[in-house]
């Protein structure tokens, strides 16, 4: 175990004068974009002291950083309103889905449940007669038929009319 008592040694001068022109290269290299992928076959031939591959861990580090950050983000949402957390991860595959059932025209074919929906029989609607119109035959009682007269719906075993009244001027 090293003594505390003496101090650590120093690193020489032109180590010093080395590493910092290799991080000023680096950082011109990173603003520049001027840098393979992290961990690409490009970025693994260069040599261990290129300021592209410093610049490329750089990049790789900073993307980590952001990534972390978004994930704790996420994970106080989910913690304190897990609805928005929802909403906010599937935003992007609601908005593809909404495309693609756009782009496929899918919205305007009919699901199993509508179809099944449409071939249930449904309730006669009750006919009504009009004072314009000739008298309807009712459904379910054959010979009878639904007429308009004075203002109300009237059934009769017959298809005739009521003549309108005509006016004899006195």
């Amino acid at each position: 175990m090293p003594d505390p008592s003496t101090p650590p040694p120093q690193p020489p001068a032109l180590l010093l004068r080395a590493a910092s022109t290799l991080w000023t290269q680096a950082k011109a290299a990173y603003l520049s974009g001027a840098f393979p992928a992290y961990g690409s076959p490009a970025w693994c031939s260069l040599p261990s002291d290129s300021p592209q591959r410093l610049a490329a861990a750089l990049d790789a580090a900073e993307h980590w950083r952001r990534h972390v950050a978004e994930q704790q983000r996420l994970d106080a949402l989910a913690d304190s309103d897990p609805e928005a957390w929802f909403r906010e991860v599937t935003a992007d595959a609601n908005e593809e889905a909404r495309r693609t059932l756009s782009r496929l025209r899918l919205s305007r074919v009919p699901t199993a449940d509508e179809m099944t929906t449409r071939r249930r029989p449904r309730p006669a609607r009750p006919i009504t007669a009009c004072p314009t119109w000739p008298p309807l035959a009712i459904p379910g009682r054959p010979g009878w038929w639904r007429h308009y007269r004075d203002g109300q719906q009237v059934d009769l075993p017959h298809r005739e009319a009521p003549a309108p009244e005509r006016k004899t001027a006195a």
